[in-house]
Order: structure tokens, then sequence, then C-alpha cells
């Protein structure tokens, strides 16, 4: 029949895009077979990866111990010292205030190189009285004697002896007739101005004042 063509001419337009997605099915196929082969080599490599760290955890745990072991015993070591550094200090502060102590009794009440004596006690007589002398402002070893002689020599002292001499603090006991007044001290050849702190017929208490 005129007119009529049966050739494969005619279904040809309808099979191409049919192999066209089928070809783009299989690309995207492929792609995702490739990105899943991808996802498993991450995963088996981080795998690998907490292997190898659990292992380096594991032989490293036996020195981190060991470290620690080391650093308690070392801060037990330093604080066993410490206290025993501490105790030391504690009996080396009591030996220096006993020498301190005896120096200055050396100083008050023993004989001086320079001459300053104790004076020997006289006789208890009826009438005399012990007088403590206190003087503050006592600039050295030389005017505690001078001043010590000069009480000795007073008419009513029967004897006078050194008990103290520190920091500039003399410290003497009398015994004295009829009481010792601060007047009298004024005729001391040393004397550059005295200042009476305290006066009393058992305590003389006396402040030496350098010259303005």
């Amino acid at each position: 029949m005129e007119g009529l063509d049966t050739s494969p001419r005619d279904v040809e337009p309808d099979q191409e895009p049919l192999a066209q997605q089928v070809r783009a099915l299989q690309e995207r196929l492929a792609f995702y077979e490739g990105f899943d082969q991808l996802i498993q080599d991450n995963v088996a490599h981080a795998r690998e990866l907490f292997r190898l760290a659990a292992q380096e955890r594991e032989a490293a745990a036996p020195a981190i111990e060991q470290t620690r072991r080391d650093a308690g015993q070392r801060e037990t070591q330093l604080r066993g010292e410490l206290k025993q550094i501490a105790a030391d200090l504690s009996q080396l502060s009591q030996m220096v205030e006993a020498l301190s102590t005896r120096v200055a009794r050396v100083l008050g009440e023993q004989a001086l190189q320079n001459g300053w004596t104790e004076t020997a006690p006289g006789s208890e007589l009826r009438g005399e009285q012990s007088v403590a002398i206190v003087v503050h402002g006592v600039p050295s070893a030389r005017t505690a004697l001078s001043l010590q002689r000069f009480i000795a020599s007073l008419s009513q002292v029967a004897d006078v002896s050194a008990r103290e001499f520190v920091g500039g603090v003399l410290r003497l006991d009398a015994r004295a007739r009829d009481g010792l007044e601060a007047a009298q001290f004024l005729t001391w050849g040393d004397a550059n101005s005295i200042e009476t702190l305290t006066e009393r017929s058992d305590v003389l208490e006396l402040v030496l004042r350098e010259p303005g």
C-alpha cells in the first residue's frame, strides 16, 4: 500500500531517550557504588586509628602509673624534709633565744673586759631597802659602767650590782639607805639630759636624752 512505511526509522526516535536514561542510571549507580566504597574505606581507616590509639594507651599506661607513683613518693619525701627543716628551725630559734639570755646575763652580771665589774654584795643592814634602777637610752657599756660607779659612790648606797644591759637598757639592783632620788643623777658627770619616768622608793626609772 502506497504511503505506508514500516521501516526501523519510525521507532528509533522513541528508543534513543530510553537508552540515554539507562546510561545515566548506570553512571549514577557507578557513582554511588564508588562513594559507598569510599565510605567503607574511611570507616576501616578510622577503626584502624582507634585500634592503634587503644594500643598506645595500653602501652603507655604502666609508664603513666609509674610516673604518678614517683610523683607521690617525691611529694611525701619533700613533706618529710620540710617538716624536719621546720623542727630544726624551731630548735635553732630556742638555742638562739637561750644564747641571747646567756649573753645578756654575762653583760649584766659578770665581769667585762672594759672593767665593768659587779659590785660585791654588802652586808644587809637594818634600814636598807632594795631599789630597782632602770635606765633607758644608755649608748654604750662605758656609759653603763660610769653610771654604775656613780650610783655606787652615792653616800646612801650600800652596794649596787648590774643585772642586765641589753638594747640600750641598763638594769641595776641597789641597796640603799633613805632611798634614791632622780635629782641626784643630775650630778653625774656624763649626764646630758635625764628624764624621770618612775620614781618610787623601790623603783627608779630614767631615760637618758642625747643633747638636741
